[in-house]
């Protein structure tokens, strides 16, 4: 089966091996969601040691990491303790999250007690370059912060917008803060503290107009581990619930506008019917049912810019009257090589503790104003969407205009794509969709598992002959950690949870900061930058893989890896 991306193993790196000569390792927490993250800008790797960030600057080519950081952030502290999961560390970080906030790149973090602190990576960097030109330690005390509030219990969603300039942040308040920065007249971004109080503009409602900083909150069903913007405009918000509700705000309203609810159900007797949540748990004969089995644990806004083209001759698309389809059987290709499972199954307390719903049913919401598909005709929002739920994957693209009507796409699914070979019946409560991540310039996206497996999948659209839009699918690529001898073939993971999934460019192809120009090289085509993606193991062992584009007729060789 012809792959559209290369993956290259570049390192393996042993815990046992990187802590020699007495040196303790970092403290680490399982539960959390992506404790770690690396700068498109810089040579910089992030690490949630409980409530201190580890930063490295990975070797080439083998992404190896030193035995000690480079440098340690202690993020401080507002001295409210909101509801957690973890009372003997409440400033634990429980996701990390680098983005663009307009031209500038940040670094956020979102801990236990409610508390989301933002950094810049350039103030990062030039600290470590003032040590390296010192020949000192680097104190984390130079490193200004550009964002300190407590949103009112433990955060765990993150997500930024570049262009609009907002942050939305979700907590277990059921609540999602929105920080939109004001736009100043010459198109740069304002940035303040946020540790006072709220502050809204007199000016028309957001975002069309926004003078001051502007913070409010949306109010939903029950905890949000995920968010994800969606389109350009910086109006649309998707959210995801552990009441299995992927949901569609609109942050002009400030109202919810659109609710998904898609999954497996033994219980289900129609479309139409999803499993309630209550305590813990869906209400519902599933097996795994009190593991939070059709919980919704993250989403992505696909980027389809390098999207590969299907004829519809290749296309596996269904009839366009199907609601589904069923893209399972791409997994079956995969072998897993040794079943051994990386730890056991923690007690039901353990696990509730996480996703507790704090006795909030979430079951009598009001059912959104308008259907999708009026939405999607009268703001033109068509860009595909993932919802992942704790076993599958949903890609949802809006409806497109046939030559009759507006229809809505089907929606294409893939059930435990990280899980091949024999069926079982219910898989832990850990194994859960809650690492992922998107490389648009690659057309990729990126899911990956606390038991450690992680699956690298390719986007895809085809033109189908009197609709106005293509319709998109995606294609499984590699299932990782790959075998040295076989890439269909899954290797053991380390002894240890995964705790994160990591990508950024190689080094040597890193973003350009704004109103700098890349050196233009004559007779040189553009090529599509080589990226790195990192897996971080509990028992500190650091894979390390290649991304790129396959080029026709061409396959990967020791060459392509040379900056």
């Amino acid at each position: 089966m012809y792959q559209h991306i290369a993956c290259i193993p570049t390192g393996d790196h042993r815990g046992d091996r990187r802590f020699l000569h007495n040196v303790t390792p970092p403290d680490l927490r399982e539960w959390r969601c992506d404790l770690t993250a690396l700068s498109h800008r810089y040579n910089l790797y992030f690490l949630a040691s409980v409530d201190v960030v580890h930063v490295y600057q990975p070797s080439f080519p083998d992404q190896n990491l030193p035995s000690e950081a480079e440098l340690v952030l202690h993020p401080p502290k507002t001295g409210f303790i909101g509801h957690g999961i973890d009372p003997s560390n409440p400033h634990s970080i429980t996701r990390v999250l680098v983005d663009y906030l307009g031209n500038e790149e940040v670094l956020l973090l979102t801990c236990d007690d409610g508390d989301v602190v933002g950094y810049r990576t350039q103030e990062i960097h030039r600290v470590l370059d003032c040590r390296a030109n010192l020949r000192e330690p680097a104190k984390d005390d130079n490193v200004h912060l550009f964002l300190h509030r407590n949103v009112g219990a433990s955060a765990w969603g993150l997500a930024v917008h570049r262009e609009a300039r907002i942050i939305a942040i979700s907590a277990n308040t059921h609540r999602i803060t929105i920080i939109a920065y004001a736009l100043a007249s010459d198109g740069e971004l304002n940035i303040s503290d946020h540790n006072a109080h709220e502050a809204f503009s007199s000016g028309p409602r957001f975002p069309y107009s926004r003078q001051k900083d502007d913070v409010f909150t949306l109010l939903a069903t029950n905890n949000i581990p995920a968010l994800s913007f969606y389109g350009n405009s910086g109006r649309w918000l998707l959210s995801s619930c552990i009441d299995g509700k992927t949901s569609l705000w609109d942050l002009t309203t400030r109202e919810e506008v659109a609710t998904f609810q898609l999954g497996w159900c033994a219980s289900a007797s129609d479309l139409s019917t999803p499993p309630r949540y209550s305590r813990h748990r869906f209400l519902c004969g599933c097996p795994a049912a009190q593991n939070v089995l059709h919980g919704a644990w993250g989403t992505i806004a696909l980027d389809t810019r390098s999207a590969y083209e299907l004829s519809a001759e290749e296309s596996t698309l269904a009839p366009i009257t199907t609601d589904f389809l069923d893209i399972t059987s791409q997994k079956e290709r995969f072998r897993i090589s040794n079943r051994t499972a990386p730890y056991s199954e923690p007690s039901e307390s353990d696990y509730d503790s996480d996703v507790t719903d704090d006795g909030d049913d979430g079951t009598d919401e009001e059912q959104p104003v308008q259907p999708f598909s009026q939405l999607i005709q009268a703001e033109d929002i068509n860009a595909p969407f993932l919802i992942f739920t704790k076993e599958d994957i949903f890609l949802v693209q809006g409806s497109f205009m046939t030559s009759m009507s507006y229809t809505l796409n089907q929606v294409t699914a893939m059930r435990r794509p990280l899980h091949p070979g024999q069926w079982v019946e219910a898989l832990t409560s850990q194994d859960r969709h809650c690492f992922f991540s998107q490389i648009p310039e690659l057309g990729v996206f990126i899911v990956g598992s606390p038991i450690g497996h992680v699956g690298v999948f390719s986007l895809n659209y085809t033109k189908h002959e009197n609709h106005e839009r293509p319709g998109y699918g995606f294609k499984l690529e590699y299932l990782l950690p790959l075998h040295k001898s076989d890439q269909n073939k899954i290797s053991g993971v380390p002894q240890g949870q995964l705790l994160g999934i990591s990508v950024a460019p190689v080094q040597g192809m890193f973003d350009i900061p704004g109103g700098i120009e890349a050196p233009e090289q004559e007779g040189m085509i553009p090529q599509p930058r080589r990226w790195r993606l990192l897996l971080y193991y509990m028992d500190h062992t650091l894979l390390s893989f290649e991304l790129s584009k396959r080029r026709v007729d061409e396959s990967p060789s020791l060459g392509d890896m040379v900056v």
